[in-house]
């Protein structure tokens, strides 16, 4: 017997009232509730994402859009009533693997995960910031992973270059992330107060770990001063004078008037060379 359209708001009432799921605020429990939507995630995962793992899958609307395309997947869900209603989809697909545990725990190659393989999640919002890093850490890393996400979140990822954050740096020197398209709040049960999007992020391969923490630590200091001028940052990060910071900058070639979220992850990887050349380092 097929399980019924996940997608559509009647059926995830009765499948939640079925399986006692009350959404929980505190698991940010926004459940997809569009066809139109979920085809699209599927849409942005191309022909070559691997094997796929869902992280939340919740009640399994956009589970079973991917095991429609008869993709292998894997399904991570911490509510432990989620895990019985996904019990409908393994009774249609049985190599559908649903897995009680939380992300944020979780590691690919325990998973089975050893080569190529995509992650897709619609993600709570208040985990996004500790759930990238950790995606990021991931060896071997993910070929892409297809998030949904705050709609502010996401226009921050993928922000152009001219006014990052830390936290923007940190990402887009591990990964090219793009912004695929906006959701509107109408596409969840229950509905969440803010819009979300669709981000796609790929890390980078071949990633040098060692070196983006010592990157991040020289420019930590520099942020609280973003408003500043770079050299005045440097200065404060390096515990030097303000010339001594404007030199290392011309010698790294970068303007020491610019803003530190100005600065692409090749200038910043250009200035700790310069830098842990120098005694001052």
């Amino acid at each position: 017997m097929n399980a019924p359209d996940l997608s559509r708001v009647e059926t995830a009432r009765a499948v939640a009232r079925r399986f006692k799921v009350s959404p929980q605020h505190s698991l940010g429990q926004n459940f997809l509730v569009d066809d139109g939507v979920r085809q699209r995630i599927v849409a942005s995962l191309g022909v070559d994402s691997g094997p796929l793992l869902e992280i939340g899958c919740g009640l399994g609307a956009l589970s079973q859009a991917l095991l429609a395309k008869g993709w292998p997947l894997t399904g991570l869900e911490l509510d432990e009533s989620c895990v019985a209603a996904l019990r409908l989809l393994q009774a249609e697909h049985p190599d559908f693997r649903v897995i009680h545990m939380d992300a944020l725990s979780a590691d690919p190659v325990q998973l089975g995960f050893s080569g190529r393989y995509s992650v897709v999640a619609n993600l709570p919002y208040q985990i996004t910031g500790a759930i990238l890093p950790h995606l990021l850490r991931w060896d071997p890393a993910p070929l892409a992973c297809h998030l949904v996400v705050q709609r502010e979140v996401a226009r921050r990822l993928a922000a152009p270059l001219g006014d990052w954050s830390l936290a923007t740096l940190s990402l887009r020197m591990a990964a090219e992330v793009e912004s695929v398209f906006d959701i509107a709040p109408e596409s969840f049960w229950p509905q969440p107060k803010v819009h979300s999007s669709l981000v796609v992020v790929r890390p980078h391969g071949g990633s040098q770990r060692n070196q983006e923490e010592g990157i991040l630590k020289l420019a930590r200091p520099i942020f609280q001063q973003r408003r500043k001028q770079l050299h005045h940052g440097l200065a404060n990060s390096l515990g030097v004078g303000a010339g001594r910071a404007a030199q290392l900058l011309v010698e790294a070639g970068l303007d020491p008037s610019r803003r530190p979220g100005t600065l692409s992850p090749l200038e910043w990887r250009d200035l700790w060379d310069v830098v842990s050349r120098d005694p001052v380092g």
